[in-house]
């Protein structure tokens, strides 16, 4: 159930940046590719590891959300999911810092819930994100979850 509430929280925020982006289209319409290539973008790669969650649920193969903080256990799909999350990881990095992703949203903005006008000020922020979310990548991988003692 979790993963179904995690896809919709994610289409919401990708209609949300849609709406967002449509109010600066009209303002500039030489944004809109733009925009679409970020609504798309968005709505398909977040919603990968989300995705790989609930096969893994759907075949059986884990339970629910709570298998997933276990990546050590060795499942096939806990261990996809943990690597599907790397390589978003490794991928939004490499656009932000390497590809002009950072030029691209403050060119775009909307983009994103914050109103950001300097690239180096997105790169920062997008570092201090990544670093969040390895610190609990690492966590999951270096701790064992307490045991289960409910139903």
């Amino acid at each position: 159930m979790f993963w179904i509430v995690a896809i919709a929280i994610t289409c919401l925020n990708a209609y949300s940046l849609r709406s967002r982006g449509q109010k600066e289209v009209d303002r500039n319409p030489e944004l809109a590719e733009g925009y679409a290539r970020l609504f798309k973008g968005y709505l398909i790669l977040i919603n990968l590891p989300w995705l790989v969650m609930g096969l893994g649920i759907l075949v059986g193969s884990t339970r629910d959300v709570f298998d997933y903080l276990d990546p050590r256990a060795g499942n096939v799909y806990v261990m996809l999911f943990h690597i599907t999350t790397i390589v978003l990881y490794a991928l939004g990095a490499y656009w932000v810092y390497f590809a002009g992703g950072a030029e691209f949203l403050v060119r775009h903005p909307g983009a994103m819930n914050i109103d950001v006008k300097s690239p180096r000020a997105l790169k920062l922020f997008y570092g201090l994100m990544l670093l969040g979310g390895m610190v609990a990548e690492v966590a999951m991988w270096l701790l064992r979850p307490p045991a289960r003692n409910f139903g």
